[in-house]
C-alpha cells in the first residue's frame, strides 16, 4: 500500500497534524469563540480541544490496529462492504469540501487584508496550483513542508500571546472565569471547527515507521493546538474584552497591532503575523488537498493517486468559488463542521464495533 519511500518519523506525524489544525480560522478564532459561546468562551474553548483529543485518540487506536490500511479500507471491514463504501464516499465527500471552503475562506481573509486590488480567482489559483505541486510529490513532500514551516508558525503565535501581556487587564477576563454549562455547551458546535484538521489521522497513520507510540504523539499533535487556542482565547479577551472581540474581524491581528517595541522597532508586527499566517493557511491547503486526493484514489480501489490530484484542482476551485458573500461561506464552513462531527462520531462507533468483534474472536478462539 506504501512505497518504502512514502515513510514518516513521529515528528513528520505530529507535525501534520499541527500543521492541518492551526490554519486560516486562527486568526479570527477569539471572535468565533466570544460570539458562539459568549462568557463560555475560554471554556468552551478548551472543552472543544479536550474532545478533540479525544476522538483522535479514538482514531488513533482504530487506525493502530488496522496498521497498515486507511479508513477508506477498514471501514468495510468493519461496516461491511455496503455501509463502508457509503461512509467512504461520506469522508471522501467531506475533505473535498474542506478542502474548498478552506481555500475560499483564505483568499478572502487574504484579499481583505493585503491583496485588496488582486482578483479572489488570482489568489485561489495561484494557491491552489502550489498546493497541487506540493501534494504530487508524495507524502514525505507534505510531511518536510510542514516540518519546515510549523516551528516558525508555532513561535510567531506563541510571541503575539506573550507579547500582548504587558495590555492585559485582569479584569477583561474576569466575566469568562464563571463556568456557565449551557453556554460552554452552546459554543463547542462551532468551536469544534477551528480544531478540525485532526483528521488526517485517519489518513497517514499507515506511512508511520513504527506505531508503538503512535498514541502520544497523537496526544502531543493536538494538544499543542489545544493549548495555544486556549490561551489565545484567554489573552484576546484580556486585551480587548469579551464585547470588543465580538465585534473585531480579525482579532489576532488586532492583538499583534496592539504589540509595541522601544524606539519604533517593528512598528507594524501585525504584518510579520499576517505574513506568517499565509505560511499556517497554505500548509492547511496542501495537508487537506492531499487527503481529498488520496481519499478519492481509495474510495475507486485505485494505487496511483497523483493523476487525480490534476483532476481534483478544477473540482476544489468550482466549490471553493460559488459561495456568493461572506454569510454564504460561513454557513458552508457550519456545515462541513457538522458533517466532520458527525463522521467522527461515526469512528468512535467504529472503534467500540472494532472492539466489540475483537472480544468475540478472542472468546472463541
Amino acid at each position: 500500500m506504501t512505497s518504502k519511500r512514502d515513510r514518516l518519523s513521529y515528528t513528520q506525524y505530529s507535525s501534520l497534524i499541527i500543521s492541518t489544525m492551526i490554519g486560516v480560522v486562527v486568526v479570527r478564532l477569539p471572535k468565533l469563540a466570544a460570539v458562539s459561546a459568549e462568557e463560555g468562551a475560554v471554556y468552551s474553548t478548551l472543552a472543544s480541544g479536550v474532545l478533540t483529543i479525544a476522538i483522535a485518540v479514538a482514531i488513533a487506536i482504530l487506525g493502530k490496529r488496522f496498521h497498515s490500511q486507511t479508513i477508506m479500507e477498514y471501514s468495510t471491514l468493519i461496516l461491511g462492504k455496503v455501509l463502508g463504501k457509503l461512509f467512504s464516499a461520506l469522508v471522501t465527500f467531506y475533505f473535498i469540501i474542506v478542502a474548498s471552503v478552506i481555500l475560499r475562506d483564505f483568499s478572502d481573509a487574504l484579499k481583505g487584508l493585503l491583496l485588496k486590488m488582486t482578483p479572489l480567482e488570482i489568489i485561489m489559483i495561484s494557491m491552489l496550483l502550489t498546493a497541487v505541486y506540493m501534494v504530487t510529490n508524495g507524502i514525505n513532500s507534505v510531511a518536510k513542508v510542514t516540518e519546515l514551516f510549523l516551528p516558525i508558525i508555532i513561535l510567531s503565535l506563541a510571541l503575539v500571546i506573550v507579547l500582548s501581556g504587558s495590555n492585559f487587564k485582569f479584569v477583561n477576563l474576569r466575566p469568562t472565569l464563571i463556568p456557565n454549562i449551557r453556554l460552554i455547551i452552546k459554543g463547542i458546535p462551532e468551536l469544534v471547527m477551528p480544531f478540525q484538521g485532526y483528521e488526517i489521522i485517519f489518513l497517514v497513520i499507515p506511512f508511520l515507521n513504527d506505531q508503538k507510540k503512535v498514541i502520544p504523539y497523537t496526544i502531543i499533535g493536538t494538544g499543542i493546538p489545544t493549548i495555544l487556542y486556549t490561551v489565545l482565547v484567554v489573552m484576546t479577551i484580556g486585551v480587548f474584552g469579551l464585547q470588543t472581540t465580538q465585534n473585531l474581524n480579525y482579532p489576532t491581528l488586532s492583538l499583534a497591532e496592539g504589540i509595541t517595541f522601544p524606539g519604533a522597532f517593528a512598528e507594524r508586527f501585525d504584518i510579520f503575523i499576517a505574513v506568517l499566517w499565509i505560511l499556517a493557511a497554505f500548509t492547511t491547503i496542501g495537508n487537506s488537498f492531499y487527503m481529498s486526493s488520496l481519499t478519492t484514489v481509495r474510495l475507486f480501489g485505485l494505487r496511483h493517486y497523483k493523476p487525480f490530484v490534476f483532476i481534483l484542482a478544477p473540482i476544489v476551485y468550482i466549490l471553493a468559488i460559488l459561495p456568493q458573500n461572506l454569510i454564504e461561506i460561513r454557513r458552508l464552513s457550519s456545515i462541513t463542521s457538522y458533517i466532520g462531527l458527525g463522521v467522527s462520531i461515526i469512528i468512535v462507533g467504529m472503534l467500540f464495533l472494532a472492539w466489540i468483534s475483537g472480544k468475540r474472536e478472542r472468546e472463541n478462539a
